[in-house]
C-alpha cells in the first residue's frame, strides 16, 4: 500500500521546486536578456500602464513593483502546479515499479 504522508511529501516538494525553478528561471531571464529587449519587466510594466491607464509612472514606482511582484506571484503559482504534476507522475511511476 502507498504511504498517504510520503507521498504527500514527494507532492509538496516537488511542488516547491518547480516554484523556486520557475522564479529562478524567470529572474534570470529579465536579467540577462534587459538589454537585447530594451528593459526589464518594470520597464515594460510601467509602460503598459501609462499607456493603458495613463498613471505616469516610472520603472521605480511602488506600483510597477506591485504589478511586477504580481505576475512573478502567478508565474511561481504555474511553475508550482506543473512542479506538482511532475512530481505525480513521478511517484506513480516510482510506485508502480516497486508493487509486487
Amino acid at each position: 500500500m502507498d504511504n498517504p504522508g510520503k507521498a504527500k511529501r514527494y507532492l509538496y516538494s516537488g511542488a516547491i521546486v518547480g516554484g523556486v525553478i520557475s522564479l529562478t528561471i524567470t529572474l534570470l531571464m529579465d536579467t540577462f536578456y534587459a538589454d537585447s529587449f530594451q528593459g526589464t519587466w518594470r520597464d515594460a510594466i510601467a509602460k503598459d500602464l501609462n499607456t493603458f491607464l495613463s498613471l505616469g509612472v516610472t520603472s521605480k514606482s511602488i506600483v510597477v513593483y506591485i504589478g511586477f511582484f504580481f505576475v512573478l506571484g502567478i508565474l511561481a503559482a504555474f511553475g508550482a502546479f506543473m512542479g506538482f504534476i511532475f512530481s505525480f507522475f513521478l511517484y506513480k511511476f516510482f510506485s508502480f515499479l516497486g508493487t509486487k
